[in-house]
């Protein structure tokens, strides 16, 4: 016969210590063991777990600003001025940081018509600036100011989130100019 090869010493194992122990001690220990496998596997996963990052950059939300925030106006010109109709066209140059369509451009004088040319509204792309045109046509002399001093125009914008009203004053070049028009169109008494 051949030797036995036993594990260890003569002492009691593992399992007949713990079977040796009292029941009351027994079970908060074996609570206690299960509690710390669950709170190390929770916190193994946690550290585990990829962290997010930030949001892709095409996944950004982009949030449209009002059309007066992203447009911007400035007075072209003025030109095409006909005596014997009454009319001339004013020039805007619009730029824009988010699409937008200018709808209308108009005054306040009664005696004064306006309206986009051609009649339509007019698209703007962001970074590519559009010159806008309104042909004025004069109706009745008697009404108009004999000097044009604050004339400002009201510009209708509409973009993806709202249609504004926005009230342009142009400057005092373009007061001057509209006045000086005013004038060759219907004279130099023109005005109440």
């Amino acid at each position: 016969m051949g030797d036995v090869i036993t594990g260890g010493g003569s002492g009691p194992g593992l399992f007949e210590r713990w079977y040796g122990l009292p029941a009351r001690i027994r079970r908060p220990a074996a609570a206690l063991a299960v509690a710390a496998v669950l709170a190390g596997g929770v916190a193994g996963h946690a550290l585990t777990r990829p962290r997010p990052g930030p949001p892709p950059a095409h996944a950004a939300v982009h949030r449209v600003p009002y059309p007066v925030h992203s447009t911007r106006l400035a007075w072209a010109g003025l030109d095409r001025v006909d005596t014997a109709a009454r009319t001339f066209r004013v020039g805007l140059r619009v730029d824009t940081d988010d699409p937008v369509l200018v709808r209308r451009v108009t005054q306040t004088y009664d005696a004064l018509e306006m309206e986009l040319v051609p009649p339509r509204t007019v698209v703007v792309r962001p970074g590519r600036p559009v010159r806008v045109w309104a042909k004025a046509r004069v109706n009745s002399c008697h009404t108009l100011p004999i000097e044009a001093r604050h004339p400002f125009l009201e510009v209708t914008l509409c973009n993806a989130r709202a249609a504004q009203e926005v009230s342009f004053l142009p400057g005092r070049d373009y007061a001057r100019t509209l006045t000086r028009t005013l004038r060759t169109l219907c004279g130099p008494s023109a005005g109440p």
